[in-house]
C-alpha cells in the first residue's frame, strides 16, 4: 500500500503529502481492501467458488451408480421379491461407498426386535482417515424401511423359511446411498441345473442371432 500511495504521488494524481498523512493514506488503503473481501468480492471468492463447483460435479456424477453388485446370490438363490432399503452409515462409510469398495458377497440381512439389519457387509475403511476416526468394516448396519415392509419380510422368512440377502448397492437419483434387499429360496441341484441350462440356450440364441445379423 506504500508503494501505491508513492506511485500515484509520482503520477500526480494527488498533491505530495507529509510523513503523517502518507501514514493516514496506507491505512485507508488497508481497510479498502479489506472491506472489498468482506462484502464478497467476486475475485476473492473465485477460488472458493470453483472448489465447490467441482465438488458439486463430483457428487451429482455419483447418481444412479452401482458400487456393488452379488452376483453369487443369484446363482445360488431364487429372488422372490425385493425391496429398496436405505441404509444408515457412518461419513466415512459413504466415502467408501463412493468409491465402491464395499463387497455384498457375505451378506445378509436380519430381522430383529427393534429393526431390520445389514449383517456381515464388507466396506473397507477410508484411506484418507486416521485409524482413530474409522469404522468398523463388517459392523452392524440398519436399513431403512418402512414398517410394513419389515413385517412382510418377517413373515416370509418365519413361516416359509426364507433367506434375505443383499443383492446389489447403488446411488439413486438423489445421490442417496440404497441396498437391494431380495427375500430368497435356496436353489437345489436341479435347480441349478435347469439355470444354467436355461443361460447356455439363452447364450446360443443370442449367438445365432449376432451370426444372422451380420450375414
Amino acid at each position: 500500500n506504500g508503494a501505491m500511495a508513492a506511485r500515484f504521488e509520482r503520477m500526480g494524481l494527488m498533491p505530495a503529502l507529509g510523513p503523517g498523512r502518507r501514514s493516514c493514506l496506507i491505512i485507508a488503503l488497508a481497510w479498502g481492501s479489506l472491506a472489498a473481501g468482506w462484502h464478497g468480492d467476486a475475485s476473492a471468492r473465485a477460488p472458493s467458488a470453483r472448489r465447490t463447483a467441482v465438488t458439486c460435479k463430483q457428487a451429482t456424477t455419483q447418481a444412479g451408480k452401482q458400487v456393488a453388485d452379488n452376483r453369487i446370490a443369484r446363482s445360488r438363490y431364487e429372488i422372490v421379491e425385493r425391496y429398496e432399503a436405505g441404509v444408515a452409515l457412518l461419513g466415512t462409510e459413504v466415502k467408501s461407498c463412493r468409491k465402491g469398495n464395499i463387497n455384498l458377497r457375505d451378506g445378509f440381512a436380519q430381522i430383529k426386535p427393534d429393526g431390520c439389519w445389514l449383517m456381515n457387509v464388507h466396506v473397507g475403511k477410508h484411506d484418507s482417515t486416521g485409524r482413530a476416526f474409522n469404522h468398523e468394516e463388517r459392523r452392524p448396519r440398519r436399513l431403512l424401511l418402512r414398517k410394513r415392509e419389515i413385517e412382510k419380510m418377517e413373515k416370509a422368512v418365519d413361516s416359509k423359511g426364507f433367506t434375505l440377502v443383499p443383492l446389489r448397492c447403488y446411488f439413486n437419483a438423489g445421490n442417496y446411498l440404497k441396498v437391494e434387499i431380495g427375500v430368497a429360496r435356496g436353489l437345489k441341484d436341479y435347480d441349478k441345473r435347469d439355470q444354467l441350462k436355461g443361460r447356455d440356450i439363452q447364450r446360443d440364441v443370442q449367438r445365432e442371432l449376432k451370426d444372422f445379423r451380420t450375414t
